[in-house]
């Protein structure tokens, strides 16, 4: 699915938002396939290489992670689990704190090298998102064969999928055929 600029989350939360899309969930391509291919997608976006097949996987599965965290922010599955879901990276974060001159306030700074280094940048950015109240808003698609990562733009912050076009018309479909069949 392509992404719209109505998708596009605010700031340094859009990363979260491309990282999670480099797969065209759930079986699509994948921008991260290869530990060469996830090296050359860091590079673009800011962050740290990747140097081998341990820390692809650890990257692509912060992606899922994330992806659950954003499913569980449009409804879908337990927003506890999610974090659950997430932990482990957390666990492994590196951190210092540094004041943000601009701001004026302290920040987080990640430390580490490579996946670790990439992930505590992003972990970074999911922090500042909850503080800055836009984290709600991350989504992922409801469509269980979707869950394309959105920025929910809506006024009352109800919007349910990727594309009304696309996958909120099809499960409409579905479900009043499913409701039509039991009558």
């Amino acid at each position: 699915m392509m992404a719209e600029p109505s998708d596009e989350a605010p700031g340094r939360l859009e990363l979260l938002r491309v990282l999670v899309n480099t797969l065209d969930y759930p079986d699509g391509p994948d921008e991260l396939a290869t530990p060469d291919a996830a090296s050359t997608w860091c590079r673009a976006q800011g962050l740290p290489a990747i140097s081998n097949q341990r820390e692809l996987d650890r990257l692509r599965g912060f992606r899922e992670a994330l992806r659950a965290a954003f499913f569980s922010n449009n409804g879908g599955g337990d927003p506890q689990a999610a974090w659950e879901g997430l932990r482990p990276f957390l666990r492994q974060a590196q951190f210092t704190l540094s004041l943000d001159l601009v701001r004026g306030v302290p920040a987080l700074e990640p430390a580490g090298a490579g996946a670790d280094r990439a992930i505590a940048i992003m972990l970074a950015i999911a922090y500042e998102s909850v503080a800055e109240g836009t984290w709600s808003r991350m989504r992922a698609c409801r469509k269980s064969s979707c869950r394309f990562a959105y920025y929910d733009r809506s006024k009352n912050g109800s919007r349910a999928w990727c594309s009304m076009a696309v996958c909120g018309n099809r499960e409409k479909a579905h479900r009043r055929r499913t409701r039509d069949r039991a009558l």
